[in-house]
């Protein structure tokens, strides 16, 4: 790696880990990415799914390249009529279903989480909020209240006190469906698809939580 770069990296780069993998990235094309000596390597993580149809895939390119000829952002969403987002949102909601018809675009999981949870508390009046253990749900300070304790102590310790009237569940354990209540806003699932038809099915009364979030 260069020296310099990696210098540059380790003082101006805020780093996720205390010891960062260091690779330097000179290219990436499909399922791996290549350094500049031209070592290759698997990418698994795909910029968090971001790159999930592979790096330089051709047809994401030649749209990112005509998209930026024409013009790239130009004003907070909701505001000016932009083309390809209106067209991408009504794609999206032809795929919905319950009477779902409008997207909100966001920047990242973790804020789409934390519009979710003010969505959750303005429109059902209530505040209780209900996620499950042993789960990652992004580093704001409201995703990261919807972490379960005590494993999640060691990424929200030093920024308590976080949002109040929280707590977790278990996963695989239907009785623990009882402590969600009238008073339940909303309903924070990482996966676990069967148990929240389950509940809907079986826990959902007309009057109880009216808005839950699912991430893949």
């Amino acid at each position: 790696m260069n020296t310099i770069l990696r210098k540059q990296f380790l003082a101006h780069v805020g780093q996720t880990s205390p010891s960062p993998m260091l690779v330097e990235v000179a290219r990436a094309e499909g399922s791996f990415f290549y350094t500049p000596e031209g070592k290759r390597y698997y990418d698994l993580v795909a910029g968090v799914s971001v790159s999930n149809v592979g790096h330089c895939n051709p047809a994401v390119v030649k749209a990112v390249q005509e998209q930026a000829a024409r013009y790239m952002h130009v004003m907070v969403y909701g505001e000016l009529v932009e083309t390809p987002q209106v067209e991408y949102a009504a794609k999206v909601a032809s795929l919905l279903s319950g009477g779902l018809s409008s997207l909100y675009f966001v920047n990242s999981g973790a804020e789409a989480v934390e519009g979710a949870l003010k969505l959750a508390k303005r429109y059902t009046g209530r505040t209780e909020l209900v996620s499950m253990r042993r789960a990652y749900h992004g580093s704001t300070h409201g995703s990261m209240s919807m972490m379960g304790a005590p494993e999640g102590e060691e990424w929200k310790g030093a920024f308590r006190p976080l949002l109040p009237d929280v707590q977790a569940i278990e996963f695989n354990d239907f009785g623990e469906l009882e402590r969600i209540t009238r008073r339940t806003a909303s309903l924070r699932l990482s996966s676990l698809y069967c148990l929240w038809e389950y509940f809907m099915e079986t826990y959902m009364p007309t009057a109880a939580p009216t808005e839950a979030m699912i991430a893949p």
